[in-house]
């Protein structure tokens, strides 16, 4: 026998066998039973529709998997720089204080900022021409795989002429036919905006793969593209092309298989916006041209010939790279340098380039003149003393070569300063040195905080003396004596309370004049509060006054995007100058660690003041 059929409502019994009862009560519940069941799954639905929108969304929206365009790159590489997103590049230069202040001021738009985001939303998303898509995915790396040299002299002196040989390679993280086509449409179009109209092209092919080349009028100036799976290939000559090429291609050893990059990389940063290493190879290319590059400069030959044999010795024996990054912090720009050195190099640095506790805070920052390009502090016990230290504790960790022409340099320096090899003056001089830099070509002030001024000048005088037997002149400026090179005008020293200033004799009346005038940077409060925040272990710290490249970089981009002419006198007005003088002074702190040299910079908008140079070639 059944069971007897209740009501669903109010478990009455149900006379008809349905659902409910008679009761229009228990009709009215039944109904909201229902409407909210069916709410319910509507809910669910929306729910569960969302999420899916939304998992499909990531996996539609995400930016394609970066990969290591190192392994584009040849092993024997002399360097190569990368830039895994040129959205993000921008982002983050649009979002510079430098940016901010200057931009209103030189009439670039608003708009500007958002060309970051917009390229990486069509990066992601797909949707838009081909070239917009691949900029807004494009990872890219410069190689450099050789430089030619052209030395030689005309009336105006020595010149160096350098030209790299480099190829652009641009991971595109689009097919294959993408690349192939963009080389096939672009390419001409980019080497007659590059060399003229004039350009003349040939095909060639490389181990199955197509190049396209466009010569110059000019001698050995060359366009060369091509294609690889999905890396575009553009290089100033075709040498370059095919060796990456062969590298792209696994051919041939790339810098993903080099144990330094790989170990040293992270102490620069993880994902930095730009990263850029030289290699070994590119270090000793560079100690090759050393001497050329320096062979200009306002120096003794014979000083020139020394350092040059020194860094030539030790660059062997003791460099294992140079890295460097660039990122975005505080409103402005992190670089971060790193030259990795040998370890017993390296601890033999550590030592004798230990800070000192109290050298920063004995500064003479009453004598620095506001006006000055850069200040650098030299924050090491016994400053005095540091080259003959340095050699006595780096000897041991060279060869006998190297070791001769590291003695041989501390012989001459001591020289330049009229010290014979077994003078010291370290125990008559404070810790730390003070250097100037006041623009304009000319030679550097250092300031030296004075313990023994007895013992002290006759060493000066010899300084003075030290080209030639006839004693320095004397001139009363206000109540400072300064002593200035019978023959050399460049040589000249005061002391000045106390410390005693080395520079030329209009320098030396800038500092006298700072001290008496109040003028000094004692009154800056960006550089105490940078001294103040400095990290312990700092052995040199720059600060740079000007900030005029933030100028120049925006100035080129509103040239670039023809808002202005470019005028230089556009940054001397008044409003350009008090935006600049808005911006973070550029601030380098140098440690040195077990594995290397580290030097820490933050700034307005570091080496992207480069772009302003070549936007305006």
């Amino acid at each position: 026998m059944l069971s007897e059929l209740r009501c669903y409502s109010c478990t009455a019994p149900s006379p008809g066998g349905g659902l409910t009862c008679a009761s229009s009560l228990c009709y009215i519940r039944l109904v909201a039973v229902r409407n909210l069941l069916t709410k319910k799954n509507i809910i669910v639905a929306c729910v569960v529709l969302a999420v899916g929108l939304v998992v499909a969304g990531f996996f539609v929206m995400r930016r394609p998997p970066r990969i290591a365009i190192e392994r584009y790159v040849p092993a024997d590489a002399l360097a190569f720089v990368e830039i895994n997103s040129l959205a993000d590049l921008v982002d983050g230069l649009t979002s510079t204080k430098a940016w901010s202040e200057l931009a209103p001021v030189l009439g670039l738009s608003s708009q500007l900022r958002q060309v970051g985001l917009v390229t990486d939303l069509i990066g992601r998303s797909g949707l838009g021409p081909d070239e917009a898509v691949v900029a807004g995915r494009a990872q890219c790396a410069i190689a450099i795989t050789g430089i030619q040299s052209n030395a030689g002299e005309t009336e105006e002196g020595p010149y160096l002429h350098l030209k790299p040989a480099f190829a652009l390679l641009i991971e595109t993280h689009s097919g294959p036919e993408t690349a192939t086509r963009l080389v096939r449409e672009r390419a001409q179009i980019i080497a007659q905006r590059i060399y003229g109209a004039s350009v003349v092209e040939h095909s060639d092919e490389y181990r199955g793969t197509p190049l396209r080349i466009f010569e110059a009028p000019e001698p050995s100036h060359q366009f060369v593209a091509s294609s690889h799976g999905s890396v575009i290939v553009i290089a100033n000559q075709a040498d370059a092309a095919k060796r990456c090429l062969d590298a792209i291609s696994g051919r041939t050893a790339t810098l993903a298989e080099d144990s330094t990059l790989k170990t040293m990389r992270p102490e620069v940063g993880r994902d930095p916006a730009v990263f850029a290493h030289v290699t070994p190879v590119g270090i000793q290319k560079l100690v090759e041209l050393w001497p050329l590059l320096i062979a200009g400069r306002e120096a003794e030959p014979e000083s020139i010939r020394v350092f040059a044999d020194l860094v030539e010795h030790l660059s062997t024996q003791a460099g294992a790279g140079l890295f460097y990054s660039l990122g975005f912090e505080s409103e402005g720009v992190t670089e971060k340098y790193l030259t990795v050195l040998k370890p017993q190099i390296a601890a033999a640095l550590t030592q004798p380039l230990k800070p000192a506790s109290a050298a920063l805070e004995t500064l003479p920052l009453q004598l620095i003149p506001r006006d000055v390009e850069s200040v650098t502090l030299l924050n090491v016990e016994n400053a005095a003393e540091l080259p003959e230290r340095v050699f006595k504790q780096l000897s041991p960790a060279v060869d006998i070569v190297a070791g001769v022409a590291l003695r041989e340099f501390v012989i001459n320096l001591k020289k330049q300063y009229g010290l014979e090899p077994s003078e010291s003056v370290g125990d008559a001089i404070g810790s730390g040195i003070t250097l100037l830099n006041f623009g304009e070509d000319q030679p550097r002030a250092m300031l030296l905080q004075v313990k023994d001024k007895a013992r002290l000048a006759p060493k000066v005088n010899k300084y003075l003396n030290v080209r030639s037997s006839p004693s320095p002149g004397k001139e009363q400026y206000l109540e400072t004596e300064i002593l200035v090179s019978a023959d050399d005008n460049r040589r000249a020293a005061a002391f000045v309370g106390d410390f005693l200033v080395l520079g030329t004799r209009d320098q030396i009346v800038r500092v006298i004049d700072a001290s008496l005038k109040r003028e000094g940077q004692d009154g800056d409060v960006r550089l105490k509060r940078v001294l103040e925040s400095r990290p312990s272990n700092v052995s040199i710290l720059q600060y740079r006054t000007r900030v005029d490249d933030a100028g120049e970089l925006l100035l080129a981009i509103s040239k670039l995007t023809r808002v202005t002419d470019g005028s230089r006198e556009l940054l001397d007005r008044d409003t350009a100058r008090q935006a600049l003088d808005r911006l973070p002074r550029s601030t380098s702190l140098t440690e040195f660690r077990d594995y290397g040299v580290y030097t820490h910079v933050h700034s307005a908008v570091g080496n992207l003041s480069l772009l302003g140079g070549l936007i305006g070639e």
